[in-house]
């Protein structure tokens, strides 16, 4: 039954954990990181948006929302396992101080943080929590989103790495194996020989994968053809397509094979020699596609041939931000096997759409093209990228000056300014494609005449005395960077890239992005956005605390530098009241008092 909705009740106990702790103890857990928790970052989670989650008057209460996200946020800040984060939930006072739980409260089953995760990713309400909230600690911290940096990592799930007969097999096993669960029928209509192929009686692996490379090659023929057996064998029966098992063994068919009108007859000695022929041939290796089935555990695995099978994680950062830490703005997860080119233009749209949009947006060269220039610039963002393709070097002109190109005349991108030339002289007309994105600018003959850079000009002269700038928007944009990528300008702005790689190796090494414990896009997305949330939560923590200590420092120093100036107007005080002939006082000794915190709180008043 699903449970019913409740706040968490904003009321505080005096049996909460920490009040049973020495004053000295609790004023330490109050200045760190489970003090800072819970006054920052507990308060930042906005438990009405997820009321929609449970039902609003039948079942019994649920879990506080608030708790729960709590508990998500301190296991992924730590890359603990659910085991692992609730033991610490049950006997850490840490956690009890952070979550602002009492003793009896601190508890939960894996039960509901499975439940309240599957809410999410149903939902996709984990893309809210990440927006919302960094949103809040962006505002919080007053940290500047005009400039940012954007990258992409790549990340793999829970998965083995299947060779391509392992895959063919392992994909045979899966389909065998939730047959045999739904119909042990159906299951023993196949072949034994077939089944035990790929298949034990205990479910696991037979073994047929493991092969030597000169004969996994003959093993995939025969792998193969079972492929195909199995899918024309259940062909029309619903129940058995109905499957994920049986359409994942049809897509790896449509993918590795290809039909053959002439049926290839096994040869001697393979496994399915006594099995009737199967009109199927495995493609080269070099004509499968890199978005093809990968393993049959996450069927949304790709493949990289630079990085391996797995996802790629976008993930943009503010930048610039001397004073306080840099929050990570957005994630998203994409395919391996796509190209960051296709990446940038989304992710400064949804930016925008959360009212961070940045003037600056710093990426590497495959962010780059001209297209996602020209498209960003219409956004009102210019993308700091170097630019792609090879290096093409500009010859000096016969007279020995510079050479003047297309790249010195100012075309606007969005065709709301007018051209441009080096000279400074506006285009008195304009012709635009807007399909094409050819440009025809025009300039007064009579104005190019006295122009010193009139003989080396590639604007071309009219009949009717007019010059005119033939160019595209791409070429032109094109040029004008390659212009720039070689000012010290490009270079120091486009080294503030390098430090997304940081938060990159911290997202991976400190919250286990890298290697995740789950499989499944939707798992994979709904883990991608609590890490990225919770490194930003562990940002804010760890700069409120260092903050609050360097006050509490610099209140302590003060306090030592009073009480230095009270001794030594103690010792003045004495050396002019002492007696007449007396020998001056070399040191005067203060009888230091009892701290309050040595006291015993509880002590009765004096009768």
């Amino acid at each position: 039954m699903t449970p019913v909705f409740r706040e968490r009740d904003p009321q505080t106990s005096l049996l909460a954990s920490s009040h049973f702790l020495p004053e000295d103890k609790r004023e330490r857990l109050e200045a760190d990181w489970p003090g800072q928790f819970r006054r920052s970052a507990l308060p930042l989670i906005d438990e009405k948006a997820f009321c929609d989650l449970y039902h609003e008057w039948n079942g019994r209460p649920n879990k506080p929302v608030e708790t729960i996200v709590g508990v998500l946020l301190l296991k992924e800040m730590n890359d603990l396992t659910d085991a692992e984060a609730l033991f610490n939930l049950d006997f850490n006072l840490a956690w009890h101080v952070a979550l602002d739980l009492e003793p009896e409260e601190a508890h939960t089953c894996q039960k509901t943080l499975h439940n309240f995760r599957a809410k999410l990713m149903a939902s996709d309400k984990g893309k809210l929590l990440f927006e919302e909230m960094t949103g809040k600690i962006i505002e919080a911290l007053g940290i500047s989103t005009e400039r940012q940096r954007l990258d992409s990592t790549h990340i793999t799930s829970n998965i083995a790495r299947l060779t391509r007969l392992g895959l063919f097999c392992e994909t045979s096993r899966v389909f065998l194996k939730e047959l045999r669960k739904e119909s042990k029928r159906k299951f023993e209509s196949i072949p034994e020989g077939r089944r035990r192929r790929y298949l034990k009686d205990d479910g696991a692996p037979s073994g047929y994968h493991d092969a030597k490379s000169s004969e996994a090659k003959r093993r995939i023929g025969v792998s193969a053809r079972d492929v195909w057996r199995l899918v024309d064998r259940f062909k029309g029966d619903e129940a058995v397509e109905a499957l994920g098992s049986y359409g994942l063994l049809k897509r790896l068919l449509d993918e590795q094979c290809q039909l053959v009108e002439e049926a290839p007859t096994p040869r001697a000695g393979d496994a399915d020699v006594d099995d009737p022929p199967a009109p199927v041939v495995v493609n080269p290796a070099k004509e499968v596609k890199s978005d093809s089935l990968q393993t049959p555990h996450d069927a949304s695995v790709t493949y990289s041939g630079r990085k391996g099978k797995g996802y790629e994680v976008q993930v943009a950062e503010t930048c610039g931000n001397e004073e306080t830490p840099e929050i990570i703005t957005r994630v998203d997860v994409t395919k391996s096997c796509a190209s960051d080119e296709n990446a940038t233009v989304p992710a400064v749209e949804r930016l925008a759409e959360r009212n961070i949009r940045p003037d600056e947006l710093i990426a590497d060269t495959s962010y780059g093209s001209a297209a996602n220039v020209i498209e960003c610039e219409k956004r009102g963002t210019e993308l700091v990228t170097p630019v792609p393709g090879p290096k093409v070097d500009e010859a000096p002109a016969e007279n020995g000056e510079g050479a003047i190109t297309k790249a010195d005349f100012d075309v606007d991108p969005k065709g709301e300014g007018t051209t441009r030339c080096p000279a400074g002289r506006e285009a008195t007309s304009e012709k635009r494609d807007p399909e094409t994105g050819k440009v025809r600018a025009f300039f007064d003959g009579a104005g190019c005449d006295g122009c010193p850079h009139r003989d080396r000009c590639p604007a071309k002269p009219l009949r009717d005395g007019r010059r005119v700038l033939r160019t595209t928007v791409h070429a032109a944009v094109l040029a004008k960077r390659r212009r720039y990528e070689r000012t010290k300008e490009f270079k120091k702005r486009y080294a503030e890239r390098a430090g997304i790689e940081a938060t990159n190796s911290e997202l991976k090494r400190a919250h286990g992005l890298g290697r995740l414990r789950i499989r499944g896009l939707l798992r994979v997305r709904l883990a991608v956005y609590l890490k990225a949330l919770a490194c930003n939560v562990k940002r804010m923590v760890r700069h409120l605390a260092g903050e609050a200590g360097k006050a509490g420092n610099a209140a302590a120093a003060a306090a030592k530098a009073a009480e230095a100036a009270a001794d030594a107007a103690s010792c003045v005080i004495l050396h002019l009241l002492r007696p007449r002939g007396a020998a001056p006082a070399a040191l005067v000794v203060r009888r230091p008092a009892v701290p309050a915190r040595w006291r015993y709180p509880f002590r009765p008043a004096a009768a």
